[in-house]
């Protein structure tokens, strides 16, 4: 049996290295998030390695020393955390940090090259030449490290995932942009091998003799985790070019001036409704709460005030609301079934398929298809 997991391990650290050297590398797909991606899968490979070498040595050279090999833990988290920002479009948020720890990463990885020297040149190690207590206790520093590092970089991915939805909920009306399911499991799915991690490094700290099936455990969630990602990031190569910037967060001085004098009624949320219904505003796909304001001569944060207090949505539920309404009154007067649903969807203002049906399913809790089907049986 475990000759099996195994092999499953194994499989999954080798489809990790091919996969971290075709997103490096390849023409057809290449992007920056994916170059991070590449490296990121490259360096999780590394680290298995080393953990895991069925041999000691590489002629007289000493591979299972301190430093005998780069430390490239501090990597890890931080290439993770580069391609989720990259993602969601907020990197420059975090540039400080990033490029900070790039380089702490690289100066503790470089220390491999002194223990290379140590070794041509004086036939000896860091670990000969240095107390190995003192080398010992800076190796675990640098691991507790990463992994605070590593805790980070979960909590603030988990907050800037959460601000995106937030801001496409109530600034855009584009139901693609909510599809976030990937990353939040993306996400989610290394968490469990920073939680072995965790143990293992205050079982090391306790009793540093002793010894645990963590890293077998470690191993095993770190192959599912490649064979998720892997097929993830291949799904969606490009998912967000660019994170857009809120209008809610602008001062208001600094935005098209409004002289309002009314404040959040109902019977301005009734105006706003027929606006919507008569102009037909949300058939544009890219519709966004600046957008509408704009045509309507409100500003943008009454708008949202309005929608959230009197309607109780947000502007993106509100807009496909209506593009559900459309869809929905398509299929009752197509009885033929002579429209296809995606020709349906693209005339009621939605993007995409799967806009179509995510809203759907939202808003109704069935499918367009399913939707026509009970439309036929009641005819």
């Amino acid at each position: 049996m475990n000759s099996i997991i195994y092999f499953v391990v194994w499989a999954a650290f080798l489809q990790g290295f091919f996969l971290a050297f075709i997103y490096i590398f390849s023409k057809q797909n290449r992007s920056f998030a994916n170059t991070l991606l590449g490296l990121f899968l490259m360096a999780v490979v590394f680290e298995v390695l080393k953990a895991d070498l069925p041999w000691d040595s590489i002629g007289k050279y000493s591979i299972s020393e301190y430093f005998s090999l780069p430390e490239v833990k501090l990597f890890i988290p931080i290439l993770f955390f580069h391609f989720v920002l990259l993602k969601l479009g907020n990197a420059d948020k975090y540039k400080l940090f990033l490029k900070t720890h790039y380089s702490l990463a690289t100066l503790i990885s470089g220390i491999t090259l002194y223990n290379l020297y140590l070794f041509v040149f004086e036939s000896s190690s860091i670990v000969q030449k240095l107390d190995f207590s003192f080398v010992d206790r800076t190796h675990l520093v640098l691991q507790s490290y990463a992994f605070c590092v590593t805790l980070f970089a979960f909590g603030m991915s988990f907050r800037e995932i959460s601000k995106y939805k937030r801001l496409v909920q109530n600034e855009f009306s584009d139901y693609d942009m909510l599809q976030v399911k990937w990353l939040w499991r993306f996400v989610l799915m290394l968490l469990p091998v920073t939680l072995f991690w965790g143990a293992e490094l205050m079982r090391v700290m306790i009793w540093p003799e002793g010894q645990t099936n963590l890293v077998f455990l470690i191993l095993i969630f770190g192959a599912f985790f490649l064979y998720y990602v892997s097929y993830q990031a291949y799904v969606h190569p490009v998912f967000f070019e660019k994170m857009p910037k809120s209008v809610l967060e602008i001062k208001e001085k600094t935005l098209k001036p409004f002289k309002e004098s009314h404040s959040c009624s109902q019977e301005l949320s009734e105006k706003m409704e027929n606006l919507m219904a008569e102009n037909e505003y949300f058939l544009d796909y890219n519709l966004t709460i600046n957008d509408f304001a704009q045509k309507i001569h409100m500003s943008p944060r009454l708008v949202s005030s309005c929608i959230n207090k009197n309607m109780g949505r947000n502007f993106n539920e509100w807009v496909n609301g209506f593009r559900v309404n459309r869809a929905k009154d398509l299929i009752e007067k197509d009885k033929t079934n002579r429209w296809s649903i995606e020709g349906i969807g693209s005339e009621a203002g939605f993007k995409s398929r799967s806009a179509l049906y995510a809203a759907f399913k939202n808003e109704l809790g069935c499918s367009p298809g399913e939707f026509r089907k009970n439309q036929s049986q009641s005819f």
